[in-house]
């Protein structure tokens, strides 16, 4: 969020949709957190807030097709003024959350699902404290936080502060559900340090972050990619690594 009055569709929101998505339904299903976020206008508590010139457009549009498609109709969405003060107060907005799970979940899925939001919770105070260096050299055994946490909360902070772009080729792709394709890695390995500082992380795509772990890439003292003679040894072809 921008602002506490304003939801917007940021890949944050994107990637704990899928997380809790995962848990409640089946692998073959993929979850497109577009529907929801239109089609909850219905309800009458949420409210879409729609791109300067789109209002008749998002007023008649029934499916938003893709993820683009709805981000180019509205900036956002906003709650009931009512709701979002009782959503902005940590005892009310836990009272919200345990009525929602145990009414529309069964049993055996609210365990998942409340484990996973004590998760999310946990490594969003994480990810904050990391990117303001608060915590900039936490070893992950510290007693009191859950190790899911700080994986999640190491990965937020590192993948945030590169906008989700490869430190080393470059790329930056997210899929129409808002998947990013890049993963957080250690600079100096996490087992010598357990420096959870962003600055001993590097945002990396799935290839690169490979070639990372194996030495084929490397990243000198003075910030430059150092890449290894046995990219370019026959057969292999390294395209543009």
């Amino acid at each position: 969020m921008s602002s506490p009055e304003l939801i917007q569709l940021t890949p944050d929101l994107c990637d704990i949709f899928a997380r809790y998505w995962s848990l409640c339904m089946p692998p073959h299903r993929k979850g497109d957190i577009a529907l929801p976020f239109l089609h909850l206008q219905s309800e009458g508590f949420w409210h879409l807030i729609p791109q300067p010139g789109k209002e008749e457009i998002l007023c008649r549009t029934k499916e938003p097709g893709s993820l683009s498609n709805l981000k180019n109709l509205i900036l956002g969405a906003s709650l009931d003024k009512e709701l979002a003060v009782l959503a902005t107060d940590p005892s009310s907005r836990d009272d919200l959350r345990f009525a929602l799970i145990r009414t529309y979940f069964s049993p055996s899925i609210q365990t998942k699902l409340l484990e996973q939001s004590l998760i999310n919770n946990e490594a969003l105070k994480y990810s904050e404290d990391l990117l303001t260096l608060k915590r900039a050299a936490s070893p992950r055994g510290e007693e009191g936080l859950n190790q899911f946490s700080r994986d999640q909360g190491f990965r937020r902070a590192v993948v945030t502060a590169y906008d989700h772009r490869c430190a080393l080729c470059g790329i930056r792709m997210q899929t129409s559900q808002g998947h990013t394709a890049v993963d957080a890695a250690h600079i100096i390995p996490w087992s010598e340090t357990h420096n959870d500082d962003p600055r001993n992380g590097l945002a990396l795509c799935k290839l690169c972050h490979w070639a990372f772990d194996e030495g084929l890439m490397t990243v000198s003292g003075k910030y430059q990619v150092v890449t290894s003679p046995q990219i370019s040894t026959r057969p292999n072809f390294p395209a543009h690594l």
